[in-house]
């Protein structure tokens, strides 16, 4: 039982759940151009494949919770403490450039009238409240309230964890704060506390923010000596895994039998996933390891998130083609678009914008 490399660092094994995650996306996105080059019955259920693409993003979510948490561990443990301004301009340099370029695309294609996309929501995007915006809805950013979620986390929790100086108090925060997301969603779905629509509803961050928490949590227990032990122990054993993969695909594939069940698959699905994860990290020589760890898998894994930006310009559900994009909204032409233009985000973009993030980051803390 070894592990690939420290948690907080460069774990190639979450680039491999990265791509599984992008994945789903793509897969569910794409389904219906894909049935229509190639009629397949089991590709027929469009509602079962949107909910393999929320899955996809409830990987994305655990994934979050889980590295940002661990690398927020690792600084705190090599420095003392953790630096807000660091965290924030790596962050900002990480995820704002490229979002903005593929915003200023939709921007520029609105205007040429091959897109329609309302200012407001425009603008609701651009600034992260695109999962609280009653803006007029439009399929090429409705992908954003899962990066809106992302974000409200990025702002919120390095600050609750400065402030919290000890792991005991951090779990009980972030413990407590998942079980009340998961008894308000129940709530407010029931009672219709809010009167969202049902669109706004499932994309708001108080409705899935314990996606994100249950991976905190983990990291926070990984952390502690007597858990990790505890957990490896567990973890290692070889039914572990196949179970836990067993029990999100049942979930995944059976309908509850009523809406209160419904709503306890959610919340154990967003504890499963980081547990899944992390098995596959503490045991990276096991098959599944060395898959997550391929070459292929780190690739796409690198990709991930200006794929996951892109996609949603190129694999639309027929309701929301447009004209003005043809057959780079056809299969397979789309998924061609899509790689290229992902590709070109990660070489002119994000890589550099990154590098400069860091340097800037490194310049302030040595300041």
């Amino acid at each position: 039982m070894q592990t690939s490399k420290p948690v907080g660092r460069y774990l190639p094994t979450l680039d491999g759940w990265r791509t599984i995650a992008i994945a789903l996306v793509l897969f569910s996105h794409a389904s219906e151009s894909i049935l229509a080059a190639f009629p397949v019955t089991w590709l027929s259920d469009p509602q079962r494949l949107k909910h393999l693409g929320l899955l996809g993003v409830q990987v994305f979510f655990g994934l979050s919770g889980f590295l940002i948490t661990s690398k927020l561990l690792e600084e705190e443990g090599q420095r003392g403490k953790i630096s807000l301004r660091s965290f924030y301009i790596r962050r900002a340099f990480r995820i704002l450039p490229a979002a903005l370029t593929f915003l200023s695309v939709i921007g520029l294609l609105s205007l040429a009238g091959v897109l329609d996309v309302s200012l407001g929501r425009w603008l609701s995007t651009v600034f992260f409240a695109a999962n609280y915006s009653a803006a007029e809805h439009t399929w090429y950013l409705g992908h954003f309230w899962s990066l809106a979620v992302e974000e409200h986390f990025y702002f919120l929790w390095p600050a609750a964890f400065l402030w919290l100086r000890s792991t005991r108090h951090r779990v009980i925060l972030v413990l407590s704060l998942a079980l009340l997301v998961a008894l308000w969603r129940a709530v407010d779905f029931k009672f219709q506390v809010t009167g969202a629509t049902a669109a706004m509803f499932w994309g708001r961050t108080d409705i899935q923010a314990d996606g994100i928490l249950w991976g905190v949590l983990l990291a926070l227990l990984y952390a502690d000596p007597s858990w990790k032990s505890r957990l490896r122990q567990w973890l290692c054993a070889p039914f572990t895994v196949p179970v836990i993969v067993a029990a999100v695909l049942l979930m995944e594939s059976l309908p509850a039998p009523d809406w209160k069940l419904s709503f306890a698959w959610i919340s154990v699905k967003a504890m499963l996933l980081p547990l899944l994860v992390l098995a596959t990290l503490i045991q990276p020589t096991r098959w599944p390891g060395r898959i997550l760890e391929s070459a292929l898998f780190r690739w796409v894994g690198r990709l991930s998130y200006s794929l996951y930006l892109w996609q949603q310009l190129f694999l639309v559900w027929d309701a929301d083609r447009v004209p003005g994009l043809g057959l780079l909204q056809a299969f397979p032409l789309n998924l061609v678009a899509v790689f290229v233009c992902a590709t070109l985000s990660l070489k002119l973009v994000e890589t550099p914008c990154i590098a400069i993030g860091h340097r800037f980051a490194k310049s302030l803390r040595s300041g």
